[in-house]
């Protein structure tokens, strides 16, 4: 059987990850390039039983018949909190970095070689083509803001789910702005807020409150969250003019 390199890796996390990819290189190992975790489960806002695993399989090459391999074992690991991994291939990865700069670079940033080649420890990622990527983001965001709130209909309850479920993405997007500005972007939500508040001046106390939300610390009343999305949308719409003053 196929060794991975797990060493560095919570034994909670190692027990969940180690069947799944265990199979995988039993069924398919020819076909199999590198294994790599990447993302939340690598940092210290990682919460057992409730954050996903997030991971990434490079293949050899791209081969459709591999989906049927992954395919069944979807509900298995699933419940585990393994969430299906994407997909790809180093042909994929060469010709995509300047398309996804934003994703590439905190695959960079954030992941563990389980096996094969370290593919992403070596990305070269353009910072024009992240800053374009980082404010392309963010603009979209806030139309995006703007549809919740309408689409919400008045209930603040639905208000507080959608602005929570879609707040993990605002992550990468902090790092990324980080780079731009000269820094090593931390691991964690709570670093990086402190970074992001040290360098622009802007307030990050609202993404500490989204956070808590979305943790289940501090339930927010009715009126609370209208003044949620408010200091949200005003936040949001000051990272966007940071990254459109950015001179690259």
């Amino acid at each position: 059987m196929a060794c991975l390199l797990t060493e560095n890796l919570s034994p909670s996390l190692q027990a969940k990850i180690s069947p799944f990819f265990h199979e995988i290189l039993q069924a398919a190992g020819e076909q199999v390039h590198s294994l790599f975790l990447v993302g939340e489960a690598l940092t210290e806002d990682y919460q057992e039983g409730a954050s996903k695993i997030d991971s990434v399989i490079v293949l050899q090459e791209m081969d459709l018949a591999f989906l049927d391999t992954l395919a069944p074992l979807g509900g298995k690991y699933g419940k585990q909190g393994l969430a299906a991994p994407l997909i790809m291939d180093p042909a994929y990865i060469r010709s995509s970095v300047d398309v996804f700069p934003l994703e590439f670079f905190n695959f960079r940033l954030l992941h563990h070689c389980l096996y094969g080649e370290d593919l992403f420890a070596a990305l070269e990622v353009d910072r024009k083509e992240l800053r374009y990527q980082c404010e392309r983001e963010l603009k979209g965001k806030l139309i995006w803001l703007h549809r919740i709130y309408v689409s919400a209909m008045g209930d603040r309850k639905v208000l507080a789910g959608d602005i929570v479920r879609h707040f993990t993405g605002y992550l990468p997007l902090f790092r990324g702005i980080l780079y731009l500005l000269g820094q090593t972007p931390a691991p964690g939500l709570k670093k990086v807020l402190e970074q992001l508040d040290q360098l622009t001046g802007l307030s990050t106390a609202v993404f500490e409150e989204i956070y808590a939300v979305k943790r289940n610390l501090a339930p927010p009343s009715q009126e609370e969250i209208s003044q949620l999305f408010a200091k949200f949308y005003r936040a949001t719409e000051r990272l966007t003019e940071v990254v459109d003053g950015l001179q690259i």
